[in-house]
């Protein structure tokens, strides 16, 4: 691709869908700020901010197809970043129905609330299509501030709060660093724009040396948003800490916006060198999905084992990334049926509808009991069949059991791993899942097969089951038949895959 048709400037339309987020945030802030308390149960809010929600959703919807473009030359609308953000929106949108009724009862200020949900997801649509060194730091900036704020937002909880501290205090530090590394970037190529970053790279041996340092640098901004191992030490206490609904957006759509941007940084901008960052990702990879692990097996709350089980699963994710295609193969992308990056996405799309339904049965239970120990999942499957079985499928899907989402997400990504022929990678991923799957069926003897006590039924409100059911049946239909997200994964990655250099 030419970089005249990189760098070209769309129409302000490109970005309607952020827009929109942006008009919707807005409208109820000064809403709320006029009306007060007149709106004391936040119900309007919440529906106004579904209704943006599902109209930015649409308008992503109707970008599929489009030809590439980048609109105000610093934002590509390509193929990558529209089906990043088909997973941002509908995910808050899910997280949204099924957990608005809970934070309006925990919570004041609810306008603000609402106003700041629609503002960090409008942060995660810029930040998936940034193409500019600035603009990827404001919007992962801002993501994180109104992340932080969402976090701590149930102020009568000290845990809430602080949650919010240590997700602050870890962030920032993160973030100086990573922009340290863009700083290096952008001093030895004199461009923001990653395709001019990538272009001097491979045109400039003598630029060779910041590759490593520049790297590890921003590997420590992203591997915070991603949760990657060492940088991980904020994520049980922030998920736990947190409202679940909150914790359902972060160990998803927030994930999957470190792993785009990400993604693009290193295969644009640094893709030349890909031999250099490579050997990086697969040593946090290991660390990542074996310190998720092993410690997950010690958990005896299912919220912390699922924050556990996150960071885990970020380290199976970062497999795809280690197995990306080489610039040699680029040419030759149709004939490969696993070019690693697709894994990525894949894996992405199930894990969202997964992860979602399962810290939804945990909200559930919750709810119910009061906390999310395992002894509160004791004979689930008398007092609340539905809810038990649901949770049978997300943990079947989060093992990487075949005939679900996560099976699938697996599939690619370790297939794209032994293709790429990173053998000692793949077999300790392996044992790695053998180990996960322990823990995962704890829970499922405690649902199924608990110590005997009285049967409390227990009530599921409206919302959280139809959310609920969408995640089980979309689970379940990317294991079945996978086609079409394949389809919609190879083409975005195929696309981001052709700008390298």
């Amino acid at each position: 691709m030419e970089t005249a048709n990189i760098i070209s400037v769309g129409s302000l339309g490109s970005i309607l869908p952020e827009i929109i987020l942006m008009v919707g945030g807005l409208l109820i802030l000064l809403l709320d700020t006029f009306m007060g308390d007149e709106n004391d149960s936040g119900s309007g809010y919440m529906i106004a901010s579904i209704v943006f929600l599902l109209i930015a959703l649409v308008s992503v919807l109707l970008q599929i197809g489009i030809q590439e473009r980048v609109a105000l030359t610093l934002v590509s609308v390509d193929a990558f970043a529209i089906f990043s953000k088909l997973i941002i929106y509908t995910g808050m949108a899910l997280v949204a129905v099924a957990g608005g009724s809970y934070m309006n009862k925990r919570i004041d200020g609810r306008g603000e609330f609402w106003s700041l949900f629609l503002f960090v997801t409008l942060a995660m649509g810029l930040a998936v299509g940034a193409n500019n060194l600035i603009l990827i730091f404001l919007a992962i900036e801002f993501l994180s501030i109104t992340s932080y704020l969402l976090v701590g937002f149930v102020r009568d909880d000290k845990r809430s709060s602080e949650a919010g501290l240590k997700y602050f205090l870890f962030g920032s530090i993160a973030s100086s660093i990573m922009l340290y590394g863009m700083s290096l970037l952008y001093g030895a190529t004199s461009s923001l724009n990653l395709s001019q970053i990538g272009l001097a790279f491979s045109t400039n041996a003598e630029l060779h040396p910041i590759v490593i340092p520049a790297t590890v640098l921003v590997l420590v901004g992203l591997g915070f948003k991603t949760s990657l191992a060492p940088f991980h030490q904020w994520v049980p206490d922030t998920y736990v800490g947190a409202a679940t609904p909150i914790t359902a957006y972060l160990s998803t759509v927030s994930k999957m916006t470190g792993f785009a941007v990400l993604a693009r940084m290193l295969l644009v901008g640094l893709g030349t060198y890909r031999e250099d960052w490579v050997p990086i990702l697969a040593g946090l990879s290991i660390l990542t999905m074996s310190m998720g692990n092993l410690i997950a097996l010690r958990q005896t709350s299912v919220k912390r084992m699922l924050a556990y089980s996150s960071i885990a699963q970020a380290g199976y994710i970062l497999m795809g990334l280690v197995s990306i295609v080489s610039t040699q193969q680029v040419s030759d992308l149709t004939t490969l049926g696993m070019n690693g990056l697709n894994g990525v996405l894949i894996y992405l799309f199930a894990y969202l509808f997964t992860n979602i339904g399962a810290f939804l049965v945990v909200m559930a239970i919750e709810d119910a009991e009061g906390n999310s120990e395992v002894s509160s999942f004791d004979n689930l499957a008398q007092r609340s069949p539905a809810l038990a079985w649901s949770m049978f499928i997300f943990l079947l899907s989060l093992t990487g059991i075949p005939l679900t989402g996560g099976f699938m997400g697996k599939f690619y990504v370790f297939g794209a791993t032994i293709q790429h022929q990173y053998y000692w990678l793949a077999l300790l991923a392996l044992i790695n899942a053998g180990v996960a799957a322990y823990y995962y069926l704890n829970v499922v003897r405690a649902m199924f097969f608990g110590s005997e006590s009285e049967v409390k039924p227990i009530n599921i409100a409206i919302p959280v089951q139809l959310v609920v059911i969408i995640c089980l049946v979309a689970t379940i239909w990317i294991g079945l038949y996978p086609p079409k997200v394949i389809e919609w994964a190879d083409k975005a990655s195929q696309q981001l895959l052709a700008l390298v250099l």
